[in-house]
């Protein structure tokens, strides 16, 4: 492997984890933070400090992981580190969130799908940041 593609897979793997970030803080604005009977009541409808905790953590890890592309991209290991972490705590939000909107799935009168795309594609971010990490070619 030479310089040139070491230079080639940071800049993918910065990239994707980049991406990532992204895609967290686009869940922020899919229906599943507004939900009114959910447990994951979010930014619209927040009706106690605990209902508040998803989305800003999810700001957090989005700011967090674009971050830590960037810092990838500059040439410290430390960045893809820090994407690799944000986006384990991301998937495992985004997981909790999928199983919180199914267990409450009689309330929401049938849109309970809806309701599962923005988890579901948190989970896609996350996978997208930590396979980030492993992006290297042969």
């Amino acid at each position: 492997m030479d310089v040139d593609d070491h230079v080639e897979d940071v800049l993918v793997q910065g990239g994707v984890a980049i991406a990532a970030g992204v895609i967290f803080s686009v869940v922020l604005f899919l229906p599943w933070l507004s939900a009114e009977y959910s447990a994951i009541a979010g930014l619209v409808q927040a009706r106690n400090q605990a209902s508040v905790v998803v989305p800003m953590t999810l700001i957090i890890l989005s700011v967090m992981t674009v971050f830590g592309g960037i810092v990838h991209i500059a040439g410290y290991k430390v960045g893809i580190q820090l994407v690799t972490i944000m986006s384990a705590i991301a998937f495992f939000i985004s997981v909790m969130a999928i199983i919180a909107t199914l267990a409450s799935a009689a309330y929401h009168e049938g849109t309970t799908l809806q309701l599962l795309i923005g988890p579901w594609i948190g989970v896609a971010g996350a996978i997208f940041g930590i396979v980030s990490s492993r992006l290297e070619r042969k």
